[in-house]
């Protein structure tokens, strides 16, 4: 079994749901959004620690929602952004090189035991790891809206989280990113772009982050649909 710790960027705004506080507050199902995802960690008997990048207004009401986690170890100011915020909580842990380290949204509550744990041992397989899902749509390139390239859908995956290395390789990554003033859409980037090779593992389909109002719809079902099912 490959223990790991979790850092959860929790800083982010509600304006994309219409909303004018942290979206992570959010009720779904009589319970906060962030509660719904520490859950899934808080449960995992490998989960050593989680660790929440924060945005300062936020502090008050984070340490009461946070309370009944144990697992919950930090609270840590973040940066401008979700890369500065994660850079800031690999600064201010005190991790070994070799403990495998998540990074995993917020705002992604779905995330299965298993998912995790398959990505935690590719980790420990390969150095770093991401989980996605085989895009179902045929995707297409548009300039100025007029399509120019049709993509070979078998080789395209829509990227989830959790993603995840060693702590020495996500740091490095973190640094190297930092060094060459470079904006990464997801920790893998920033990985990649480090010279680190990086496993897919494949997940599911119920992992979505939620960012708009019809998301929230979308979260019923899923909550509804495992609780027939009796999912863990």
């Amino acid at each position: 079994m490959s223990s790991y710790h979790v850092i959860i960027p929790a800083a982010g705004t509600g304006s994309r749901m219409g909303r004018p506080y942290n979206k992570l507050f959010i009720e779904i199902a009589g319970r906060h959004v962030l509660a719904h995802t520490l859950a899934v960690f808080q449960s995992d008997v490998q989960c050593e620690g989680i660790h929440l990048a924060i945005h300062e207004r936020d502090r008050e009401q984070l340490e009461i929602l946070t309370a009944p986690f144990s697992k919950v170890k930090n609270l840590i100011v973040g940066g401008d952004t979700r890369q500065d915020s994660i850079h800031q909580v690999l600064q201010n842990v005190d991790f070994t090189n070799d403990e495998i380290i998540l990074v995993h949204d917020g705002a992604r509550p779905f995330v299965t035991h298993d998912t995790v744990h398959e990505v935690t041992a590719a980790i420990q397989t390969y150095g770093a790891a991401i989980v996605g899902v085989k895009a179902k749509d045929t995707i297409k390139r548009v300039s100025d809206q007029f399509v120019t390239e049709t993509l070979d859908r078998a080789t395209l995956w829509q990227v989830q989280t959790p993603q995840g290395a060693t702590f020495e390789r996500l740091a490095s990554a973190y640094d190297h990113a930092k060094a060459q003033q470079m904006m990464g859409t997801d920790d893998a980037s920033l990985i990649e772009a480090n010279g680190q090779r990086i496993y897919m593992v494949e997940g599911d389909y119920d992992n979505i982050k939620l960012t708009t109002e019809e998301d929230l719809t979308y979260a019923e079902a899923i909550l509804e649909k495992r609780s027939r099912h009796h999912h863990v």
